[in-house]
């Protein structure tokens, strides 16, 4: 079968490939790099002819943008209907500077000002709006290294471009407060475009040539304002190069496939990676490294905005610090699965509050709670509706429990409630309300399927210079009554009950001997009247070795009585032990057939059952 479905994607990519519109992004990069080359090769004295061809390129851009809209259609047009606006307006920006150069005006015009700064604003929005698509959930890890990044940028920025703009003589007004203004609006494209690429899940060679656009915009930017604060900056020179391919690269963006996925949402990064860690421990160094430089270069003007860049940026390092050692508590405090707390937790909290009832000369009370049959819905219904069931029953223990009492997954499907303070009903009143919740309802899973889930729940109050194992112990012990006792009920452990009589272990090798016996015992019956005769010695022998270990005394370990041991094995029939073999054994029990490895008790002939 993987074959097949591999054979059969290998037959069908090259016709996806061969259709138009997956082709249209490369058949753009071929027409658009006609007008950018021919804006290199024309003379500098044919300045019209090179402004037609820069204009080509880039109001193909916002074409290209258009076209890949219609022919892609992606769920979240807009985001590329403001990216086309904002490209239209980058044109009619280069439209009015060229119109405004060519009639010989030495000065910036206005309206390509304008033009250019409200550009910015459409970009940026577009961007907003692609980041809250692809990640709707606010992702704080994220803005905090935005801000880190974006503040280590500024001060490159101010630093080295703006400045010594604002600082240069000769400069009118206006044009200080162009060579300012821009760079903000960079930086607040930067930062947007940072977030964005914080924001992790699936990049598609769309989202890829999007990302690279802005790059390169951002660098021309940034190397147009250089270069023109240092006089060089010549019509067809190298940044203007870096602009044309951003032009294309975004008309290649909008005609690819691939951006109909670009706006889907995506699960969010931890943001721990190695590649992240390196790249905030560079931003975070890069202040003083700054402050270094311009120091040796005896240039100390910018001193108080790189000192105060710095400790803005430490406390940017402490609120993201703070923020991963808030998420590692959160996983080691929560469950992953039901979101309650942790085993690990539950100890810590119960040795708290084992403390505090010595103080105050209290008891510590304590719930395990334990689903019923929770194998049989795994087996039946599949480990999903399983883990959907364990968090349903959760938010139940929740709902029901007071704010100040601590549930936690116990282990497997067992939970433990740690009761603190007083109740004022008594604990097994609140153990009762548990189990009612629980049962009172059918938990849905799969939107469709009903499943009736009951507990069993064991109570246990002991006086607080009781030891947490003395504690657990008992209401483990109370659980087991639970279980033993028919499932869905609470019972309430009783520190004067003492335990059942038990027999006396025997002799090793007699209690071998008697399984033996049993193992031929229940294996002859099987044989002449269980529904599948072909059933192993073994299982056999298990159920035998199991009634044996139940019946007789351990180190440590009291013998279980007749009726426990009956109980046990029913409790694990047709999950541990083969329903046949279970039936049967017992009764041959109940004729007296299976004695007690204690006394040793020999076993009638099987066939006198008959």
């Amino acid at each position: 079968m993987t074959l097949l479905r591999s054979r059969s994607r290998t037959a069908t990519a090259p016709a996806a490939a061969r259709t138009p519109g997956s082709l249209a992004w490369a058949a753009w990069c071929l027409v658009a790099s006609v007008p950018a080359v021919f804006h290199f090769l024309i003379p500098a004295s044919h300045a019209v002819a090179q402004a037609v061809c820069y204009c080509l390129v880039s109001v193909g851009g916002a074409i290209a943008v258009a076209v890949g809209i219609k022919l892609h259609r992606p769920t979240a047009g807009a985001v590329w209907w403001l990216l086309a606006a904002g490209q239209l307006l980058y044109v009619g920006g280069d439209v009015a500077y060229f119109a405004a150069t060519t009639e010989g005006d030495t000065n910036y015009p206005v309206l390509a000002n304008l033009l250019y700064l409200a550009q910015y604003v459409f970009v940026a929005a577009a961007l907003v709006l692609l980041g809250r698509r692809r990640s709707p959930r606010r992702n704080t890890a994220a803005l905090v290294d935005t801000a880190i990044l974006a503040v280590a940028a500024a001060v490159l920025w101010w630093v080295f471009l703006i400045h010594p703009a604002v600082a240069a003589p000769g400069f009118s007004a206006l044009d200080r407060v162009g060579a300012t203004i821009y760079p903000v609006m960079d930086l607040c494209l930067l930062t947007v475009a940072i977030r964005l690429l914080l924001g992790g899940g699936a990049r598609q060679r769309s989202y890829q040539l999007l990302l690279m656009f802005l790059g390169l915009t951002l660098l021309a930017d940034t190397a147009y304002g250089l270069l023109s604060l240092h006089g060089v900056y010549e019509i067809g020179g190298w940044s203007d190069a870096v602009y044309l391919t951003s032009y294309v690269v975004l008309g290649a963006a909008a005609l690819h496939p691939s951006m109909r996925q670009m706006t889907e949402p995506v699960e969010g990064r931890s943001g721990a990676t190695l590649y992240r860690m390196v790249l905030l421990a560079i931003a975070t160094s890069m202040a003083p490294a700054v402050l270094i430089v311009q120091n040796l270069r005896h240039a100390g003007s910018s001193d108080l905005v790189v000192v105060a860049a710095s400790a803005v940026l430490f406390l940017l390092v402490l609120t993201r610090m703070a923020g991963l050692i808030s998420a590692q508590r959160r996983i080691a405090m929560a469950d992953g699965l039901t979101g309650v707390y942790t085993r690990r937790f539950l100890s810590e909290a119960l040795r708290a509050e084992s403390e505090r009832a010595v103080r105050h000369g209290g008891t510590v009370a304590m719930l395990l709670t334990d689903v019923d049959h929770f194998k049989n819905i795994n087996d039946t219904y599949g480990h999903p509706a399983g883990d959907q069931v364990l968090r349903e029953v959760a938010r139940r223990l929740r709902d029901t429990c007071r704010s100040s009492d601590v549930v936690a997954r116990f282990g497997g499907e067992e939970f433990a409630v740690l009761v603190t303070g007083e109740v004022p009903d008594g604990l097994c009143a609140l153990a009762e309300r548990l189990r009612e919740q629980i049962a009172g309802a059918p938990v849905l899973v799969d939107g469709s399927t009903a499943i009736a889930v009951t507990v069993s729940v064991g109570a246990a109050a002991l006086p607080g210079s009781a030891s947490t194992e003395e504690l657990l112990s008992a209401a483990d012990a109370a659980l087991y009554a639970a279980k033993r006792g028919g499932r869905n009920r609470v019972v309430m452990n009783d520190p004067e009950r003492t335990a059942p009589a038990t027999p006396i272990s025997g002799d090793a090798a007699d209690v071998d001997r008697q399984i033996q016996r049993w193992t031929v015992a229940v294996s002859e019956v099987l044989r002449r009247h269980a529904a599948d005769p072909g059933i192993p010695t073994s299982m056999v022998a298990g159920v035998c070795a199991a009634w044996a270990l139940m019946r007789t005394a351990g180190a440590g370990r009291p013998g279980l009585s007749a009726e426990q041991a009956r109980d046990e094995l029913l409790r694990c029939r047709g999950l541990q032990f083969h329903p046949d073999v279970v039936d049967e054994f017992l009764a041959l029990e109940t004729a007296g057939v299976i004695g007690t490895p204690a006394t040793g008790t020999p076993p009638r002939p099987a066939a006198t059952l008959g």
